[in-house]
């Protein structure tokens, strides 16, 4: 059963944020317009197994060294709709527009274990804590029943978190502009988190998921984006966005240099596919459906790919057979497409060398 939960008033979002104006969307990349339509936590794929694997015994901080960094993942995520995006403008038979769902079908191929819970939200909403678990999915198993169960005892060994994606034209150590008595900030809000995280279960494993930036401003009439404006919206992601994420992951690390905190590269990533390879013969329409940008299941299927090897320390199965609600470029092209991947992490080093997301 789905319920909708009315999350933030647009309103105060606007001011708080200080969001782009775009009359034609409104949609910013961490909820979807005024309701944000909530899965009953409750409700899984009658297929998919109750898992009483709370060991926590797996190496989740171990250096990669060709054998996964673990086969069994408990995440919490603090996100918003860049991570999971559901309803999508264009329906689709599943939770294909929701990196979870792939997350799960891909560990499904593997054999691995995973399970997961979280919530809608930028980073000062997620402060707020405790958190809630808000989400279920058809194939993805949850982690976590807030109503009747503490956060410690969920036994969560990893979590994920992103900042908005329109907030790049000012430092992460600059406060928030709009309505912000407390001074917040992106790294003074993640601390907030990450602080709480580990008192509630120590030596948890963080990802900062690297999301892909606002459209709106790149666009001249809407979508679709010209082939003009398309390119020179992945040389910001790729270049003075990028930048801004590195910059705000060194700064969280040097705060925090007694935690595990990994940045996952998905939107660069993601840009360099839809540039540098084959999958740049998918047409934008079946990439994005606005310019915030939500994506359609392509985008989400290549997210979910970036984040699974990021996390599981690994290649996704070469065995897993794609399904034809991605792309059939995509199809065509997932063995390209995970080495290239693969390759890109592996390459995701500081200056020394020392790898930013194992």
């Amino acid at each position: 059963m789905k319920k909708f939960i009315l999350l933030f008033n647009f309103t105060i979002l606007f001011i708080f944020f200080g969001c782009s104006t775009d009359a034609q969307n409104d949609l910013r990349a961490a909820i979807d317009e005024e309701e944000i339509t909530i899965n009953d936590s409750n409700v899984n794929d009658d297929s998919a197994e109750d898992s009483d694997n709370t060991d926590e015994t797996d190496d989740t901080e171990s250096e990669n060294t060709g054998d996964p960094r673990t086969t069994n993942l408990r995440t919490f995520i603090f996100g918003h709709s860049l991570i999971v995006h559901d309803p999508p403008a264009i329906a689709t038979p599943s939770n294909e527009t929701t990196v979870p769902h792939w997350m799960a079908e891909l560990s499904m191929a593997a054999d691995y274990e995973y399970a997961v819970s979280g919530q809608y939200g930028f980073l000062p909403q997620h402060a707020n804590l405790p958190p809630i678990a808000q989400w279920g999915f058809d194939r993805a198993e949850g982690a976590w029943e807030s109503d009747t169960e503490a956060f410690g005892d969920a036994n969560f060994n990893s979590i994920l978190l992103t900042a908005g994606n329109f907030i790049q034209y000012q430092s992460a150590t600059t406060p928030y502009d709009g309505d912000n008595p407390n001074n917040a900030t992106p790294v003074s809000a993640t601390l907030e988190i990450l602080d709480w995280v580990e008192q509630q279960e120590p030596g948890t494993s963080i990802y900062i998921y690297e999301n892909w930036p606002d459209m709106a401003g790149f666009l001249n009439n809407g979508v679709p984006a010209s082939d003009t404006e398309f390119a020179n919206y992945n040389d910001y992601t790729l270049g003075d966005f990028h930048d801004w994420w590195l910059a705000y992951h060194e700064t969280v690390k040097q705060e925090r240099p007694n935690l595990n905190i990994k940045m996952i590269p998905v939107g660069p990533i993601i840009s360099k596919l839809l540039t540098e390879t084959n999958l740049s013969e998918i047409p934008f329409s079946e990439l994005y459906e606005d310019d915030a940008p939500h994506g359609r299941p392509t985008v989400y299927f290549l997210a979910s790919l970036v984040t699974y090897m990021a996390m599981y320390g690994e290649e996704t199965p070469a065995s897993y057979e794609v399904p034809n609600t991605v792309h059939s470029i995509a199809r065509a092209n997932y063995d390209a497409t995970v080495t290239f991947i693969w390759n890109e992490l592996q390459n995701f080093t500081d200056a020394d060398g020392n790898s930013l997301v194992f």
